[in-house]
């Protein structure tokens, strides 16, 4: 457990890791999942289950994937706001937003997930797609998706897990590990952007164990389920709280 002030300065550097790789963050997520991480994404977006007149809050939004993925399905119908605490990244989320022509329905915060800007109860559903792991705090992060929902709000949370499988987990390993760090380099010229990724992924916990995190959040209904043989997997939840 990393003090409060470890906390701060993880998230600091983190932030600093993802704003100089934003360049290149969409391109490396197309090839290094083998173009995966769409469906990734699609599948959260059909767990949420967005519906005509909410109001959507996307976590760690980045580029703004989700966001747009939401927005793209209903645009006009609901309102979607992004926030990430990488400036660069908002700002090629902006580009996409207005290429998209979906400015009036996803709009963009800059704001932290572990103190989110926005009031009390406010949110019919909340996304976070490979976000969470990067947290100082996770409890913390988890608290304020719980706070900012309203009664009967749904949380969907995407996050990388390790193949279940032990030969697909070797083979995922060596792949992770050996191969995905070096391509990493080659294409976002950062030197640890992608060495750190298979490193936050081994130390996050075991999907019973962010299940279990999730429902002593306050959420209930909580479940997963694994996608493309477990390399991901796919958690909600429900606010039942009024």
């Amino acid at each position: 457990m990393r003090t409060a002030r470890d906390s701060t300065l993880f998230s600091k550097q983190i932030e600093r890791m993802f704003s100089a790789i934003a360049p290149t963050y969409d391109l490396l997520n197309r090839l290094l999942s083998c173009g995966q991480d769409i469906y990734w994404r699609k599948a959260a977006v059909d767990r949420l289950e967005p519906a005509s007149g909410q109001e959507l809050l996307d976590v760690a939004t980045g580029t703004g994937d989700v966001a747009l993925e939401i927005g793209r399905r209903m645009p006009g119908a609901l309102q979607v706001i992004g926030v990430d605490f990488s400036l660069p990244m908002l700002e090629r989320a902006k580009v996409k937003i207005l290429r998209r022509g979906l400015e009036k329905t996803v709009r963009l915060e800059q704001g932290c997930g572990e103190n989110l800007p926005f009031r009390n109860n406010r949110f019919d559903g909340v996304t976070c797609a490979f976000g969470i792991r990067n947290y100082g705090n996770v409890v913390l992060g988890l608290r304020e998706m719980y706070r900012v929902l309203r009664g009967e709000g749904k949380v969907v949370i995407l996050e990388f897990s390790l193949p279940s499988n032990s030969l697909l987990r070797s083979l995922y390993t060596f792949y992770f590990e050996r191969v995905l760090p070096g391509l990493g380099k080659i294409v976002s010229r950062h030197d640890t952007a992608y060495s750190y990724l298979p490193r936050s992924v081994s130390g996050f916990p075991s999907r019973d164990g962010f299940a279990k995190m999730m429902e002593e959040t306050g959420f209930e209904n909580v479940a997963y389920r694994d996608l493309t043989f477990g390399i991901v997997t796919l958690y909600s939840g429900i606010k039942n709280e009024a």
